[in-house]
């Protein structure tokens, strides 16, 4: 009898187990759906309302109660976002569901690596879409008809300067031509009673940056590393004149040293210790520079592009930069395209897009971009800049070879001081090949 009571004992504790097991897969908490969404830091942050973004507007977690999801997230640097849509396109099944696209990876192989957007759009329209975006960064997600991108983050580069080191080297405002680039870097380099080294300049060096940062620069002599129609002008006189400005500032230490390893996160923190005085950055990064907490907090002023005068005009005195953006996408192997979709969707709300602006995202809608012009001047700036610019380079499908062949081209020759003529009609022979 003992034995028979300790087994129905048993028995009866094995269904109570049984019953709690069936209970706890049945809860909602065990049925949670999850994302997974691969992208930046500083884009979590701004969606999380974090780091960088500290006390803004958390928008996921609206997002997560309405759908009993969660969004997860893989960090990556930017290379390796283009080397996860390479990699994770092609798959039939990918735990990743949704992933930021840059505009460099915006060419014709996008439809064989995304979702189309238009039947979700249209199932669930997106308030102002498509007519309060960007036009020219709506069209280049746009293959045989169809959408594989939703912009959401968009911005401009331009320079920003530490006006307290500008003071108290004797300078009062940004350059207005390029050769003051030279000028205001050699004024404001020097070393403090310390030992610490301040440099007047830093340009980001990296092979990946590099194409942003010189397209920019040459578009201030007045010309483009290469033309929209996929002319190559890289070894003409505007580009040669802006390689020879990076040799001259790093041949004389206008520049950090290690400037061939200098990402923008490198840039950032030197400028943001007090180390730099004129740098580049996001139009966006007003709140990333003036933080609170940095030594420049206070002291961060973006200004325009320099443009050489005697293409200077009553209507345009500044150079056009550069534009860049980051859409959304929803991978082909995602097992949860319709839980992507409605994310897409929340954060593409104009209540959504203006939060993200206020944790320092930059924006992709005009609407939203004017509410941000009204007080932050290097909004206004960027709203200047989208309307005279471009990609630093035209779409191609081998755009990641050519941005390393420049990269590597442009490094020899500011840091080993190589014939920047010579170079660059070698780098012209290789565009056309790549380009052809």
């Amino acid at each position: 009898m003992r034995h028979s009571k300790i087994t129905t004992r048993g028995l009866r504790l094995a269904c109570a187990t049984a019953i709690a097991t069936v209970l706890a897969i049945s809860s909602p908490l065990a049925q949670e759906k999850s994302l997974l969404v691969i992208g930046g830091q500083g884009q979590f942050d701004n969606m999380r309302g974090q780091g960088t973004a500290v006390g803004g507007a958390d928008i996921l977690t609206p997002f997560e109660a309405e759908h009993g999801a969660k969004v997860n997230w893989s960090v990556a640097t930017n290379p390796q976002l283009q080397e996860s849509l390479q990699r994770l396109g092609p798959l039939s099944s990918t735990a990743e569901d949704v992933i930021f696209v840059h505009q460099f990876d915006t060419n014709s192989r996008l439809p064989d690596y995304l979702e189309p957007l238009d039947s979700y759009i249209t199932a669930s329209p997106i308030d102002g879409f498509p007519d309060d975006w960007a036009p020219g960064v709506l069209a280049a997600s746009v293959f045989d008809d169809q959408r594989y991108l939703v912009p959401f983050r968009c911005g401009a580069m331009t320079l920003w300067y530490n006006d307290e080191l500008f003071a108290e080297r004797g300078l009062s405002e940004g350059p207005k031509v390029p050769e003051d680039i030279y000028e205001i870097a050699k004024a404001a380099t020097f070393t403090r009673a310390n030992g610490e080294q301040v440099f007047g300049a830093a340009f980001r060096g990296t092979s990946w940056s590099i194409t942003e940062d010189l397209a920019a620069l040459a578009r201030a002599y007045g010309g483009d590393l290469v033309q929209p129609d996929g002319t190559v002008t890289v070894n003409h006189e505007p580009v040669v004149n802006a390689v020879n400005l990076l040799k001259r500032l790093y041949k004389e230490g206008l520049m950090p040293p290690n400037w061939a390893t200098l990402d923008q996160s490198g840039v950032n923190q030197l400028f943001k210790d007090g180390r730099v005085a004129l740098t580049l950055g996001g139009t966006n990064y007003n709140k990333t520079f003036n933080d609170g907490s940095s030594v420049v907090d206070g002291h961060a002023v973006a200004t325009r592009w320099p443009l050489v005068a005697e293409l200077q005009t009553p209507e345009r005195n500044y150079g056009a930069g550069t534009v860049f953006y980051w859409g959304l996408g929803i991978l082909k192997g995602s097992q949860n395209k319709q839980l992507a979709a409605d994310l897409i969707g929340h954060i593409s709300t104009p209540q959504a897009v203006h939060d993200l602006a206020v944790n320092g995202s930059g924006p992709c809608t005009a609407s939203e971009l004017a509410i941000a012009a009204q007080s932050d001047p290097a909004m206004a700036i960027q709203a200047e800049i989208f309307s005279v610019s471009s990609s630093p380079l035209p779409v191609n499908e081998n755009i990641n070879q050519i941005r390393d062949v420049l990269g590597e081209t442009i490094q020899n020759i500011v840091v080993n001081d190589l014939d920047t003529q010579a170079e660059l009609d070698g780098l012209a022979r290789r565009f056309e090949r790549l380009y052809s």
